[in-house]
């Protein structure tokens, strides 16, 4: 009878696993397709520090590739009423997450292929992070790991309102 017992148990796993796999393969495809997980072999590595995000920001968001110049300019003008980086409590960045009304103390993490992100301490990446496309001349671009998250907000683009 507990050999019917496990082997039933086993069929459950089984039968399991096949959809689960199913769906983590669409959420690799989905990330991977669009582009805001990926880090191409000749893309340079991105140079931040902590001590680069405190600060006034302009903020804009985009979906398209090509719209990236026309919202780097519209973050520019977002100055007028900036997004405010404190410096956190523990050398971190008090940042808002995706969706919640009170900032949190976030960090600069990389992974083990050079990447770099935004998040709350612990390993990258994970769904709460936010990926750094580039930081450049006082603009930095990131992507919401999480797909929900970078469908209803985008790709993010900060312009650095006060000169450091």
């Amino acid at each position: 009878m507990a050999a019917d017992r496990n082997r039933g148990q086993s069929l459950f796993v089984v039968a399991l696993a096949a959809p689960v796999a199913t769906m983590l393969a669409a959420c690799h495809t989905s990330s991977g397709s669009s582009g805001a997980a990926t880090l191409t072999p000749s893309a340079p590595p991105v140079t931040i520090t902590q001590a680069d995000l405190p600060g006034r920001w302009g903020v804009a968001s985009y979906r398209k590739e090509e719209d990236l110049e026309r919202t780097t300019a519209e973050a520019k003008r977002a100055c007028s009423n900036p997004y405010k980086i404190d410096p956190g409590p523990n050398g971190g960045a008090m940042m808002y997450l995706a969706d919640q009304s009170t900032p949190s103390e976030l960090f600069l993490k990389t992974d083990s292929q050079g990447r770099v992100f935004i998040g709350p301490t612990g390993p990258s990446p994970v769904l709460q992070d936010r990926m750094i496309q580039s930081f450049e001349n006082g603009i930095l671009v990131t992507d919401w790991l999480d797909p929900n998250t970078r469908e209803r907000y985008g790709t993010m683009v900060f312009a650095r309102c006060d000169k450091a």
